[in-house]
């Protein structure tokens, strides 16, 4: 066959490749699909319990479902309701899976967690994508407690106890939760198959689906994935859940951009678990523009953290004990109440950095009152920290820029002997004492420094409905107005005209082409459209960094001299005599003096 017909016969084979692979991808969504919906009958049918088939990790969740019988009593048991509210925080107690249906946090949080939630959390399930079939009484209530108790088919009686926290390591977003399981059965009651439900975790808007995601602590090593775990990889299959056991399964829990569910086992000793979480798919979406929108999809995140197993003689009971954290994701709040929780802040590879620059955040704002105000002082104190560098950075580019006249000399004269045009150019900077990497290894060493910082500004549920001179809300974008269908936010034209002006302060290398002097003004219009729907604080921080760095440029032409081009001496080294090489003379003589020989006998 000629080429052409080579070519038509591999187009058809890789589009026939294509459209199995597609096929199968979609079966297996239409499976996910199923299972879900299955999963919602399940939710408003409470006379059965619905169970899905259990899958290997990484697998998609099987549409095939069996029912398991439940306590008789479960159609007749009307919902008992009880709140518990301490503070800003109230959790609302149901009946229905003997748990907390809703987390209401009031104040500048206004946010309810547990909205999507397929039941309440602390329900109790034999499968961690089922459901809990248990029909629960309201046993004894109080202003800071409520009891709840079912039986199960096998015969298990389950009390489940709920308390506020009391003590130093107490908060409002935490409460404790006793649960009972005592066999009434004739036989022995042996499983490995029991989860507490974690609850279901969704973005309070659309843009910040990206920071949804789970975690989990195995003895002392927190790790966790965010919402790309289930995002169709390019060469491999899509994941609809994740399974895991582990030996020490201290907490875990769901999470979102700000805000946290974390479900903690309370024990003189760790013990084994197991850890399950999925997605799915919300019915509606989460921002009401968009409504009837189908490219738009938005998700929650439910988890199960497993129970250490349970094997109970007739008569015999066991009691595990949980602390259930639903709140903002604060690490001094976090660090505060103990159990590690605090190592739920994923600041990343820089989380030292994160964790001081955030207690120097918040100090600043138990000295001000404003976390805009804290805001701008954590930037200028972090710039006074990093003046030695930015003033050593500045002055060796200046004197870099100096050297652009002889360097492009050097360039047209070895134009075609790049070797030796590098020996000259390395000898020009050794001739005039300067240091190639002294301009860039200062803003090397900033970088950390900034991503740390970034990360605490980025994750600071803190910032969530504060207000700062026009902003209203530090955490989101500072929108004043809209025109012609575009958002008006003042503070990133502002950072982007501060970094125009700083840009203009600059020393620029003479060396510098007109490409690479077009890229560089090119340079504060890409941040703005990188950083323009950035959330305030972002913003805010960075337009005060530009202000703080034209200040310092213009306090150092005023106060420091400019530098002058000066040949540095070069060191010259006393020759002595040569170093002895022991392979050379190996017995360690010396070289013999030169002089005159001692007589001869008889001469």
């Amino acid at each position: 066959m000629d080429r052409k017909s080579w070519i038509i016969v591999t187009l058809c084979v890789i589009l026939a490749g294509l459209n199995l692979y597609y096929t199968s991808e979609n079966q297996k969504l239409a499976q996910a699909e199923a299972a879900r919906i299955q999963a919602e009958k399940a939710k408003n049918a409470p006379a059965a319990a619905v169970t899905t088939t259990p899958a290997a990790p990484g697998a998609a969740p099987s549409a095939t479902t069996a029912a398991v019988p439940a306590a008789p009593a479960a159609v007749n048991v009307p919902e008992e309701k009880h709140s518990l509210t301490v503070g800003s925080m109230t959790f609302e107690l149901t009946s229905k899976g003997g748990g907390i249906a809703r987390a209401v946090l009031a104040g500048t949080d206004k946010v309810t967690l547990n909205t999507n939630g397929l039941e309440a959390i602390g329900a109790l399930r034999r499968e961690p994508a089922g459901l809990d079939a248990m029909a629960y009484k309201l046993t004894s209530k109080s202003d800071k407690s409520a009891t709840f108790e079912g039986t199960s088919a096998e015969g298990v009686v389950v009390t489940k106890t709920y308390s506020l926290t009391e003590g130093k390591e107490s908060d409002e977003h935490l409460i404790d939760l006793s649960i009972t399981l005592r066999n009434t059965g004739a036989a022995q009651h042996r499983s490995e198959e029991y989860y507490l439900y974690a609850g279901a975790s969704s973005a309070l808007k659309h843009d910040d689906a990206r920071y949804e995601g789970f975690f989990w602590n195995d003895a002392g090593d927190a790790d966790f994935y965010q919402a790309d775990y289930y995002a169709k990889p390019w060469f491999s299959e899509q994941k609809f859940e994740f399974r895991q056991s582990y030996n020490a399964l201290r907490y875990a829990g769901v999470m979102g951009r700000f805000y946290t569910h974390i479900v903690t086992r309370v024990g003189e000793k760790d013990a084994p678990g197991k850890f399950w979480t999925t997605r799915r798919k919300l019915a509606q979406p989460i921002d009401t523009a968009h409504a009837g929108k189908t490219d738009i999809e938005d998700h929650a995140y439910d988890a199960s953290m497993g129970l250490p197993a349970v094997d109970l003689a007739p008569g015999a009971s066991v009691t595990q004990t949980y602390q259930i954290y639903l709140g903002p994701k604060e690490y001094d709040r976090l660090s505060k109440i103990g159990k590690q929780r605090s190592f739920a802040m994923f600041y990343g590879w820089f989380k030292p950095i994160s964790i001081f620059l955030s207690w120097v955040m918040r100090w600043m704002h138990d000295m001000t009152g404003n976390w805009g105000v804290a805001i701008i002082l954590l930037t200028i104190f972090v710039r006074l920290c990093i003046w030695p560098i930015h003033a050593k950075s500045t002055f060796t580019m200046k004197r870099m820029g100096l050297l652009g006249p002889m360097m492009k000399e050097l360039q047209e004269k070895y134009k075609d002997n790049p070797q030796q045009q590098q020996q000259e150019v390395m000898k020009l900077y050794r001739d005039y004492g300067v240091n190639p990497l002294g301009g860039c290894l200062p803003m090397f060493l900033q970088i950390p420094i900034f991503f740390g910082l970034y990360r605490v500004l980025e994750y600071a549920a803190e910032l969530r409905g504060q207000s700062f001179l026009w902003v209203n809300d530090l955490s989101a974008a500072d929108t004043v107005t809209n025109w012609g269908g575009i958002d008006i936010n003042p503070l990133p034209l502002i950072m982007g005209l501060t970094m125009v002006a700083q840009m203009k302060l600059t020393p620029q290398p003479q060396s510098m082409d007109k490409t690479q002097q077009r890229i560089f003004m090119l340079m504060p219009v890409f941040f703005l459209f990188i950083c323009y729907s950035f959330a305030a604080a972002l913003a805010l921080y960075w337009s005060t960094q530009n202000i703080f760095s034209i200040a310092q440029t213009w306090i150092m032409k005023l106060y420091i001299p400019e530098p002058k081009l000066e040949k540095v001496a070069q060191k010259t080294v006393a020759k002595g005599p040569p170093p002895q090489n022991p392979f050379f003379n190996p017995m360690g003589n010396k070289e013999k003096k030169k002089g005159p020989k001692p007589p001869k006998l008889g001469g």
